[in-house]
């Protein structure tokens, strides 16, 4: 009977643990409630509003006390069936043979103990124990399919008031970091800026596709318009560099994201008497409520959409992985670029990566404050 029991109450149980115990993915998915902390799009049920999820978790936590209650019961069962039964002690209880006991002791020590004492342990502290694992693989692996990431690092509630927000973007097959943009006040309270702050890797290092002419980008939060000027050399080889406009554009800040974005971005290195070719292009969330509060980073990811059908298409253009375990402040976004463009850093990368660090500077800004401010 105690081993009728131990075997079907434990199956789910060790289903479950099967699924936690890894950091990666199993079958391209997390455990539910790790990877709605995670790994937040695209978003489910679960997540979908903030509301929603804080229901979830409170739900997640009640229930992982229940079922460490019947996992208790299955091991106490267990631990009565190793105490007395024939399997482990022999025919006469109490006499077992010398190997059999040495099993006996070595199997339930090094196997069976540790193992429930994890199906005792996970269900109501695992988020307290697999989110960290889970996130630090996430910022580590996330981005390693795309060709490039940036660092949103924005200032804290502890850091020196002058302390700039910054944008750090990498090349992710070397990790070298090749240049470094801003987000600092416009002229007036409805204008910021996102602008090249400085080269990190010398120029002429910088491959073609990964080096940013569209250096300056001017938001306003007013008429949610934006514009952009780019940087070139005045001709081929020279120190010498101009400035001209180079993308206009409107943008949704709300619910859905959403930009309409103008721009004709040269390569570094094209004449500036050569004309570049306008293009039109329209992106848009995936997800509703990208930015569910400023308690919570942004999350999203930003496709195309089809201007004929307005339809998003499968070309993703960026998309947040998480924040840094321990440092809410630092969030990582993978850039995937535009094939069009034949740049990874033009006006459909950099225009709404300005945005997303402005909802991150704001972010940062509340999820360091002192406990004692909540």
């Amino acid at each position: 009977m105690q081993q009728m029991v131990f075997g079907s109450i434990t199956v789910s149980s060790l289903y479950h643990l099967s699924l936690c115990i890894s950091p990666k993915k199993k079958n391209g998915r997390l455990p539910t409630d790790v990877q709605a902390s995670v790994d937040p799009v695209p978003r489910t049920a679960v997540n979908r509003t903030k509301p929603s999820f804080t229901a979830f978790q409170a739900m997640m936590f009640i229930f992982g006390f229940l079922w460490a209650g019947v996992n208790i019961v299955v091991a106490w069962n267990y631990a009565r069936w190793v105490s007395r039964g024939a399997f482990w002690n022999g025919t006469e209880w109490g006499t077992p043979t010398g190997p059999r006991k040495a099993f006996k002791w070595l199997f339930n020590l090094f196997i069976a103990f540790p193992f429930f004492l994890l199906l005792i342990i996970l269900p109501p502290f695992g988020g307290w124990i697999l989110v960290p694992i889970a996130q630090n693989w996430a910022w580590n692996h996330r981005c390693d399919t795309y060709p490039m990431y940036a660092l949103l690092d924005a200032r804290s509630f502890k850091d020196p008031a002058d302390t700039p927000d910054v944008v750090r973007f990498y090349q992710t097959s070397t990790n070298q970091l090749l240049f470094t943009y801003d987000v600092n006040d416009g002229t007036d309270t409805n204008l910021f800026m996102f602008s090249l702050r400085q080269f990190d890797t010398p120029q002429s290092l910088i491959p073609v596709n990964q080096y940013p002419t569209l250096q300056h980008i001017q938001y306003d939060f007013l008429d949610t318009t934006l514009s952009g000027d780019c940087t070139v050399s005045t001709f081929a080889g020279s120190f010498n560099t101009t400035n001209s406009p180079c993308m206009t554009g409107t943008y949704n800040p709300n619910e859905w994201l959403s930009f309409n974005i103008t721009s004709s971005v040269p390569l570094n290195g094209t004449d500036p008497s050569t004309p570049v070719p306008s293009s039109n292009t329209l992106l848009r969330t995936v997800d509703k409520e990208w930015s569910l509060s400023d308690l919570i980073a942004p999350a999203l990811i930003l496709r195309t959409v089809d201007p004929l059908t307005d339809q998003l298409t499968d070309q993703t253009v960026l998309r947040t992985a998480v924040t840094k375990r321990g440092d809410c402040s630092l969030l990582k976004v993978c850039l995937a670029g535009m094939t069009h463009s034949g740049s990874l850093v033009g006006a459909e990368v950099l225009a709404p990566l300005g945005f997303i660090m402005f909802r991150e500077v704001d972010h940062a800004r509340v999820c360091t404050l002192p406990a004692e401010n909540f």
